[in-house]
């Protein structure tokens, strides 16, 4: 039952959207010369941060069907994205 709240193309799409948006992030904080445009490509790289760690724990909890092994290492990547980023950690350096 719980295979269908979380399918396998609803969590790649998850973790491949998270992942576009911390790409699409960098390059806007890489680029952009002003105040603003820096502050926008930190909140779409936090967004993006927040698609993976979000991601990686559902697919982890809600998927029983996963190997063992998979799961832990879903659930280690998700506690290391909150652990060293965090969800907002670059947008609270702005202030």
């Amino acid at each position: 039952m719980m295979r269908s709240l979380v399918s396998d193309t609803l969590l790649v799409l998850a973790l491949v959207l998270g992942v576009f948006l911390v790409m699409i992030g960098s390059w806007l904080m890489g680029l952009m010369d002003t105040e603003g445009g820096i502050n926008a490509g930190q909140i779409v790289a936090s967004l993006g941060v927040f698609l993976l760690t979000v991601g990686s724990l559902l697919g982890a909890l809600l998927r029983n069907d996963l190997d063992k092994n998979i799961r832990a290492a879903m659930i280690l990547f998700a506690t290391v994205m909150i652990a060293f980023v965090g969800f907002w950690y670059q947008y609270l350096n702005m202030f």
